[in-house]
């Protein structure tokens, strides 16, 4: 719904364009060849994008490329190159070069070409039956919504295996399939025909074609590809290092809990700090520590805790907690107990947010995994420090080891993607395709 009033609002937009303004992105009524390659990466909605004429379209798309522009700055926590910026999209117009200047404007990464064929692919299909209704189907049961299943399996880029006998049974390869779609989309994992899973399946092309756009909009937003990558995708909950253009290794994360979202960016690992202390914002302290502390007095100094004020360093006992003095900070010394654990991955941005070990390796046994104040939380910390090259070492004390290589890191949120030519989809945790599609 909100596309579509931004294009309603591109319709209105289009009456009050002078009849002299050139149009950037049109011969006559047509979209000209930079015009379609800025369509092909803006994707709007497209009986409403046909509903605009020329004028409105040329505005729109013009509009649209300017908040991607901007989106890049704010999701880049350095400087971009100079050709992924807003003064080089207006010199281009300026000059008439739109057509150049969009050719290196495409997404040179494997994940946006893969998912943008599986959206033309969609667009081509028609429009699917729902799945026959019917009651919970459990693995090796027979059920006549089965056949319909496995076609709506393969429209969605999930092609399963040939049936293992009645092609009306839930048998053990097709029930693999479900368990791996339902952990995608964050619902119990247990590969039965539900009525959850019904509602996943039986979403129309349209709703499925706009989760797409949203999340091929989102890949726009990534600086120009690299070889050699980490990418942190938040709804799945899930880090994958990329070296040479593949993944070399992946493991579970944890991530920001909705009310306290981890911010998508990209940055760089510049150090890791092995035995951290952990300064927690003040904020944490506020909604998190001290009500531990007013709950269970001696909380803070039990774990480790101790209070920095300009005069010097105290005791938690020492403070009255329930009126702490202007300016107090708490400090948790390194050691076991740390909400950092061994390995603090430091990196520039400025949410102040960074990958780290934790203690509570429990965690990572839970399917929804939005459980942190923001920072990533790693189920692996020291895979992941022998991936980029140091090599920590034992010891207690606290150092601080630059990096190797300087390696980009990308935060990002991407609630459909590909693997091994499949559509997966992932959980809405913080409902923004909800606000993107409308």
């Amino acid at each position: 719904m909100l596309r579509i009033v931004g294009l309603l609002w591109g319709l209105m937009l289009s009456a009050a364009v002078p009849a002299s303004e050139p149009l950037y992105w049109h011969r006559g009524d047509s979209l000209n060849e930079a015009g379609r390659v800025l369509h092909d990466l803006l994707l709007p909605e497209p009986a409403a994008f046909a509903a605009l004429g020329p004028a409105g379209r040329d505005a729109w798309l013009t509009r649209e490329w300017r908040r991607v522009l901007a989106g890049r700055e704010r999701f880049a926590q350095y400087t971009l190159p100079a050709h992924w910026r807003a003064p080089a999209f207006e010199q281009a117009l300026r000059e008439g070069r739109q057509a150049g200047y969009l050719a290196g404007q495409v997404p040179a990464y494997e994940g946006y070409r893969q998912l943008h064929r599986h959206y033309r692919q969609l667009g081509e299909r028609p429009e699917p039956a729902p799945l026959p209704p019917g009651p919970e189907v459990r693995p090796g049961e027979r059920d006549p919504a089965i056949p319909a299943l496995r076609r709506r399996l393969a429209e969605l880029g999930r092609p399963g295996p040939a049936p293992a006998g009645r092609a009306d049974a839930l048998d053990p390869a097709l029930s693999a399939e479900l368990r791996a779609l339902q952990q995608a989309a964050g619902l119990p994992e247990h590969g039965r025909l539900d009525a959850a899973t019904r509602a996943l399946l039986d979403r129309p092309p349209g709703a499925l074609r706009a989760e797409l756009r949203a999340n091929l909009r989102r890949w726009l937003l990534l600086p120009p590809a690299s070889r050699d990558y980490v990418l942190v995708n938040i709804p799945s909950y899930r880090l994958t290092l990329v070296r040479q253009g593949r993944p070399s290794l992946a493991m579970k994360v944890i991530v920001g809990r909705p009310d306290w979202p981890t911010p998508e960016l990209a940055t760089h690992i510049h150090a890791l700090k092995v035995n951290p202390d952990w300064t927690p914002t003040a904020n944490i302290v506020r909604e998190d520590l001290l009500p531990a502390e007013r709950r269970s007095p001696g909380f803070l100094a039990r774990n480790g805790f101790s209070a920095r004020l300009d005069q010097g360093e105290l005791s938690p006992s020492a403070i009255d907690w329930s009126a702490p003095p202007p300016g107090v900070r708490l400090v948790q010394a390194p050691g076991p107990g740390n909400a950092l654990g061994r390995l603090k991955f430091e990196m520039h941005n400025r949410f102040d947010v960074y990958l780290h070990d934790t203690p509570d390796k429990a965690l990572f046994a839970e399917p929804m995994r939005a459980l942190s104040h923001g920072c990533v939380r790693l189920a692996e910390p020291a895979r992941l420090a022998r991936g980029l090259g140091w090599q920590p070492g034992e010891g207690q004390a606290t150092r601080l080891l630059p990096a190797p290589e300087r390696l980009p890191v990308y935060l990002v949120y991407f609630t459909a993607w590909v693997e091994q030519g499949r559509l997966v989809f992932a959980r809405d945790i913080y409902r923004k395709n909800e606000r993107e599609t409308g």
